[in-house]
């Protein structure tokens, strides 16, 4: 699934390419996939575009705003200039999880989901492999409503080292679930949560509420570091391969990976084998000598 880091390279994409664009038509392929009445975004502009944690928002002139979690498979592709049956592969921009070989040949395929049409002819298509991910309309209240139970978001100017220490006291859970609560703090995935740690020196099953407040400082510091760091990078393309660039390429930031899918390979400080449990159902990443 996409992180943070990902999911706000796609929004800076759509920032540049559809701000001031007209909705003209909505074409729905699953209906699982879109909620709302499609009729109240047609003709309207798009205004800008938000982002909270792992969740992307467009918003339109009408004050509408269009939801997007692309979950694990979502995949957003954006054509300036488009004919139906189009070689997927010219003049688009892809994001997200890459479609399957046989699926590449033209566009729409059968993983498009939703075919959002501009007034300039431009499209863009929801991809979905698995059907997890979705588009919902809301108006601004019932935005509000339905991410009332995210966290702060990493790299929110609230997001101070005060917030941080307290949510991590309240509970005995270990540090590395803890950081995964999207409840608590939106948008820290299992990619970050291993490599912060790391760089803390902290072990991921330490109980939430032993972190010291001089260890909760360095892990803030951390969490925020490699959030912006692979932002300009672009985000990371982990062996799962669920993550793509507009050209098919990779993010970068898995080259600055510290402990996360590396188990068995020497830790980049002591040399001692990357060691790998699963906490919560999630494979898990440390350094059993830098992080004791």
């Amino acid at each position: 699934m996409p992180e943070l880091p990902e999911v706000e390279v796609v929004r800076l994409f759509l920032d540049n390419h559809l701000i001031g664009k007209t909705i003209s038509n909505l074409e729905i392929l699953n209906k699982k996939s879109f909620t709302g009445d499609p009729k109240k975004i047609i003709n309207q502009k798009i205004t800008k575009t938000s982002r909270i944690g792992k969740q992307l928002s467009i918003h339109l002139k009408n004050n509408l705003i269009l939801l997007f979690h692309l979950k694990m498979t979502g995949q957003i592709i954006y054509s300036p200039l488009f004919s139906r049956g189009m070689p997927a592969g010219q003049g688009v921009s892809t994001f997200g999880h890459p479609t399957p070989k046989e699926d590449k040949s033209t566009l729409p395929n059968k993983s498009t989901r939703l075919v959002f049409t501009f007034s300039n002819g431009s499209k863009l298509f929801f991809n979905d492999q698995r059907k997890f991910g979705w588009v919902k309309l809301f108006t601004s209240n019932e935005l509000d409503d339905s991410q009332k139970n995210l966290g702060l978001d990493i790299l929110s100017s609230k997001f101070t080292s005060k917030y941080f220490y307290q949510q991590i006291q309240n509970t005995t859970r270990p540090i590395k679930v803890v950081l995964l609560d999207q409840s608590k703090f939106a948008g820290i995935g299992n990619i970050y949560a291993n490599d912060a740690l790391f760089l803390s020196k902290i072990n991921p099953q330490t109980p939430s509420n032993k972190i010291s407040f001089k260890k909760a400082l360095l892990l803030h510091h951390f969490l925020i570091q490699i959030m912006t760091e692979s932002i300009k990078a672009g985000g990371s393309t982990a062996k799962d391969n669920k993550y793509i660039h507009p050209d098919g390429s990779s993010g970068q930031h898995q080259f600055n990976f510290q402990v996360y899918q590396r188990a068995g390979e020497p830790c980049l400080v002591c040399q001692t084998p990357i060691k790998r449990i699963t906490l919560a159902g999630r494979g898990t990443f440390y350094c059993p000598k830098c992080q004791k």
